[in-house]
């Protein structure tokens, strides 16, 4: 396909006069059409920029300073481990909580770091000796998928089915092809088999929905909690047009084994609202607390 052709036609199709802002504004519409947070749209003027907004028409469901002022930060939790810190930046934190010190708390704010399957062990073995463990994947946007993988093989102790990722591989209306997930646990003896928690938002998303798939089969020992996911489980494709604007699209879709399409998300097992208005706790860990006591 000519693709300054196809810009052309697409241009005379929608409106023979439209200037440049005008057909932008209309793909834009198109891309929206998608919700899926890797479309994206990037022309060559200024303000020629769209990204589908994950969080639009949703509450929020984090507060960063409601979680360190109240769990996390080193006033009132000393004892909190950070793994690659610098400079104020961490890639993983772990501990417990002060409001349940037999309860762990695990936070990863994004699958875009390195972790080494020493470091791995050394966090989940730390945590063997809590009742339950609150896994905090929210704003978590994603990153690796083969680390989010890994770090997901240490909840379980068996292999399972978890879907199946669908492909277009032609022009037909059923020219796809679907490529099933299979997924066994970590060669590591080192695992966290007691209950888990994973609280989600609309920020969890890409690389983060791939740590949900993988675990969901588990049942009722693992559960997510918090506010309905933003999805974008597919593969991912980039480029320039003629005219020089970037784009990027999903090119596959994920069908988990519970037979639902992930590109929007899905809602958790437990609903939870963040209320933004008590500064002093997060109603989503404190309802993961009670729900592992």
């Amino acid at each position: 396909v000519d693709i300054a052709q196809l810009t052309d036609s697409l241009r005379s199709t929608i409106a023979a006069d439209m200037d440049d802002a005008a057909l932008f504004a209309q793909l834009a519409i198109i891309t929206d059409r998608l919700r899926d947070g890797h479309s994206v749209l990037i022309g060559d003027q200024e303000d020629m920029e769209y990204i589908f907004d994950l969080e639009a028409g949703f509450a929020p469901g984090f507060d960063r300073d409601i979680l360190f002022n109240n769990y996390i930060g080193s006033a009132v939790n000393p004892g909190i481990t950070l793994v690659g810190e610098n400079e104020g930046r961490f890639d993983v934190l772990y501990g417990t909580l002060p409001q349940a010190p037999e309860i762990g708390y695990l936070w990863v704010p994004s699958w875009d770091i390195s972790l080494s399957e020493e470091q791995i062990d050394q966090i989940i073995g730390d945590l063997q000796s809590t009742d339950g463990l609150i896994v905090d994947m929210r704003q978590n946007t994603g990153g690796d998928p083969a680390l989010s993988s890994r770090f997901a093989a240490r909840f379980i102790d068996a292999g399972y089915y978890a879907g199946f990722e669908r492909f277009k591989i032609g022009p037909d209306p059923d020219d796809f092809s679907d490529s099933p997930i299979d997924f066994a646990p970590s060669e590591s003896n080192v695992r966290y088999l007691k209950s888990v928690i994973i609280l989600t938002d609309r920020l969890v998303y890409s690389a983060t929905t791939t740590f949900l798939y993988l675990l969901d089969p588990v049942g009722n020992r693992i559960q997510t909690m918090g506010q309905r996911s933003g999805g974008g489980s597919g593969s991912v494709a980039d480029g320039v047009l003629a005219n020089g604007w970037y784009y990027s699209l999903s090119v596959s879709e994920f069908i988990d084994a519970r037979d639902r399409n992930l590109d929007d998300g899905v809602e958790p097992d437990i609903a939870v609202a963040l209320d933004l208005t008590d500064p002093t706790q997060d109603e989503v860990i404190e309802r993961a607390i009670l729900e592992l006591q």
